[in-house]
């Protein structure tokens, strides 16, 4: 097995930032949240909402690359001009797993002049080197899992494919694939819905019963 991955759910999400929510009204104000593009985006507008906070900006920083692969640093891709001067912030992403993104966020931030800042992810990787000021699940390490958000899902699963796939397999065969490298279950029909967007985007070719990656490199 290459590493563990599984699907995450939207009813997951949202117990997860109504957990984050209700820590945070028992400690914080927020008057502006940050979240980070690409996964805070989700959970940033939903806690703006739980949160009745109505300025939400958002900031691009990259630190994995290709599916379960790092990138060498982290970094912010934009310099916004974010409306921070002494107002309370709340930086959101998805997940703390190696911690740079959202450290780098936070200096960022800082510098801007802010009141206060603090962060809240939904997931924590406890071997991550920043502790956000709130999360609503702590992974251990040894439980490392690549989580699939719902809004990853194409990407993700098309770069499991890419990794797990040697020539051509039926359906099947790929849904042994990637429970055997992945651990991933995947039903029938939501491979036939991936397999299908694959198809019109260019991604993968059919023949007969049998599918292939096409790879650009």
């Amino acid at each position: 097995m290459e590493f563990k991955a599984r699907l995450v759910s939207w009813n997951e999400i949202v117990d997860w930032c109504l957990s984050i929510r209700k820590e945070i009204v028992n400690s914080y104000s927020p008057e502006i949240i940050i979240a980070l593009s690409r996964g805070g985006l989700v959970p940033g507008r939903l806690l703006s909402d739980y949160l009745w906070i109505k300025d939400l900006y958002t900031i691009k920083t990259e630190h994995w690359g290709i599916t379960a692969s790092k990138d060498a640093t982290a970094k912010i891709r934009e310099d916004p001009t974010i409306p921070v001067k002494n107002r309370s912030v709340l930086i959101v992403d998805d997940i703390t797993d190696t911690g740079k993104s959202m450290k780098l966020a936070s200096d960022f931030i800082k510098k801007l002049g802010p009141e206060e800042v603090k962060t809240a992810t939904m997931l924590h990787i406890d071997h991550s080197s920043f502790k956000p000021d709130y999360y609503a699940t702590e992974v251990s390490n040894k439980e490392w899992t690549w989580f699939i958000f719902p809004w990853n899902i194409y990407e993700d699963v098309l770069r499991l494919l890419d990794k797990a796939m040697t020539g051509e397999h039926t359906e099947e065969e790929i849904i042994t694939l990637l429970a055997s490298n992945f651990d991933l279950n995947i039903s029938r029909q939501l491979l036939q819905d991936l397999l299908s967007n694959f198809r019109q985007s260019g991604k993968v070719f059919r023949n007969n019963q049998k599918w292939r990656i096409i790879r650009t490199s």
